[in-house]
This record gives C-alpha cells, structure tokens and sequence, in this order.
C-alpha cells in the first residue's frame, strides 16, 4: 500500500510539473518579410516549411509577408510595419543592404533577432549587418555552377559552345541576382565567351520587347541565362519566334536558369531548358525559423552562414524533382504554375 501511494503521489507530482511546464511555456512570432511573392513558385516552398515548423513547434506562430508588385522600397516599408510589431525574430533577404540597414540595425539594437535568408548582406566582414546567420544559397556559386555544367554539355558536343551570353536580369537592384550574373560570367568569359548583362524588368510585354532587341543586335549571342525561373519561358519564345531554334540540342540557343520550381522543372524535361538549379528552399523557411526558436530557448548562435544550395537540376534528375515538387504543391498547383504552353 505505500508503494501504491508513492507512485500515486509521484504521477500526480509529475502531472503537476508537465501543467506548469506547459503553462510556462512561453509563445513567440517569427516574422518572415519576403520579397517572394505568391506570383512566384517558390513562395509554395517557403509557406509550406512554416507550417511544418508551426506543427514541430506548436508554441510559435510563424507570418509570411511579402507583395506581388515588388520594389525594394515596398520591401523596406513590409519590413518597417513588421518590425513596428515587436515580433520575436524576423527572417528576411538583404536584397539590398543600403537599403535594408537603417531598419534592420534598429530592430536589432531594439532585441529582435535577425537572420537572412535567400541572400545575405554580401558586403565584407565588419560592414554587414549584425544578423544571427544566413540560411540560403550561394548566389555566385548558382551562376558559376550553372556555367560550368554548360561548359562541360557543350565540350560533350551536346550544345553549341558558347560565343556570346546575355544575362536576363528582372530587377536591377536585385544583388542576389548580380552574383548569378557575376558567377556565370567569369565562367563564360574565362572560356572566351562575350558575356552582357541585360535589365529586361518583371513585366512581361517589357521583358520580351528587350530581349528581342537584344538578340537583334546581339548576332552572335547564343546562349540566355534567366536569372528567375519564371522568365524562362519568357526568353524561349522570344529566341522560338526569331527563328533562332532555342530547344537544347547542337545547334541554336541554348537557355538556362534557376530555380526548382515547375516551370524550371518543366522546362527542363520538355528540352526547352538545358538545366535550372535547387538552392533548397524548403530549408530556407525552415531553417531560420528553428534558429529563432533555438536563440530564445538556448542561446545558440550558429558561428558560420548555413549554404542551402546549389544543386544542378538536367535531364538527368528532372523527373525526380518533378515528383518531389507535385509532392510539396500538389498536382493542380504543379500544373498551374507549369508556366509552357
């Protein structure tokens, strides 16, 4: 009978503990201030390892902002009303660090932890901004290794060697999508290829009307590089309706972009595309948030940035992205944003 009510006593004293564990568990609200709007595929990727997140840590409410008309000062002020709500930690990509320093510093200096995400604050060591860390791809890295593998298709013989390249850039302030840039050029160059840099912007009519003026003047260009997946399309039917033959084989122009979205997928698997890449973006939504969380609870603070990515998506490994992609939006979704005629 003692025993008995010893374990009676001890379960009741551990019932207690758990209820005044659980009531001082204490909630947090994790902003994320994208500049990835629903307009964009990988919007999909980040949304959906929130809520996983949300299901792993019920105590924390994640927020996804961002806005399909992007500017970087519409970026700036999501972020000032984001940060005028006190959150408990905010993820956001330093698109662009002059512009993102004033209100990130402040948040800061006010006790919100920061971590970037997508792209960091490429400015040298001491100069950046004083987040916790940075979860994301190596832009430079996305450029040269795309770069490298068209190199080695094309001394394959499997597309033409390159002679001249133009980089199709929708936003000029954009500084992720400079290190694409940056990366593929010195690839591009160093194997004597002429290399441009072409703002075309995101609106489509615009975007169409410079790439053809481009490729008018431009005889001798014969490969794009799309630095969003979602202009991909946008360039092969330009280079389809010039005659210029942009479908991947030995002759032609030869398109490449990023991303693991479904119209890089696609555009992969049905030739249109040579290759795209992954920069792991579920991990991008995740990540930050896990680190939020990890500061506030244990103090940790990773001691180097966290690399997501690249990985290169060909022909060879399309189908399995593919079926992991339909696995994360779903096959409507998938078909929806499959962004080929």
């Amino acid at each position: 009978m003692k025993l008995a009510k010893l374990i009676k006593t001890t379960v009741i004293a551990a019932g207690i503990a758990l209820a005044a564990g659980a009531a001082l568990a204490k909630d947090y609200r994790f902003v994320m201030v994208s500049h990835i709007g629903s307009n964009d595929a990988n919007m999909g990727w980040l949304t959906e390892s929130l809520k996983e997140f949300e299901k792993k840590y019920p105590n924390v409410k994640t927020e996804y902002i961002s806005t399909n008309n992007y500017s970087v000062q519409e970026h700036v002020r999501l972020l000032e009303q984001a940060i005028a709500t006190h959150p408990d930690g905010i993820a956001v990509p330093i698109v662009d660090a002059n512009a993102f320093e004033g209100p990130l510093r402040k948040a800061i200096a006010s006790g919100i932890p920061v971590v970037a995400f997508n792209i960091p604050d490429s400015r040298p060591e001491g100069k950046r901004i004083p987040y916790l860390t940075y979860v994301g791809g190596d832009e430079y890295l996305t450029g040269k290794n795309l770069g490298q593998y068209a190199l080695a298709q094309a001394k394959a013989g499997k597309v033409p060697m390159p002679t001249r390249v133009m980089c199709a850039v929708h936003d000029a302030a954009h500084q992720g999508l400079k290190a694409r840039c940056k990366g593929m050029r010195e690839v591009m160059e160093a194997a004597g290829a002429k290399f441009d840099e072409l703002f075309i912007s995101a609106e489509p009519t615009q975007a169409r009307n410079a790439m053809q003026a481009y490729l008018q003047s431009h005889k001798d260009a014969n490969y794009i590089f799309t630095v969003a997946g979602w202009s991909s399309p946008w360039a092969w039917d330009v280079a389809n309706k010039m005659g210029l033959n942009p479908d991947i084989g030995k002759k032609g122009m030869t398109i490449i972009t990023v991303d693991e979205g479904p119209v890089s997928i696609e555009g992969v698997r049905q030739g249109h595309i040579l290759a795209a890449n992954s920069q792991g973006f579920w991990l991008q939504g995740y990540a930050p948030m896990e680190w939020l969380y990890w500061y506030h609870e244990l103090g940790y603070e990773p001691k180097s940035d966290i690399l997501t990515g690249p990985v290169i998506i060909n022909k060879d490994n399309a189908d399995k992205w593919a079926k992991l992609v339909r696995g994360v939006f779903g096959d409507a979704e998938y078909k929806k944003q499959t962004g080929w005629q």
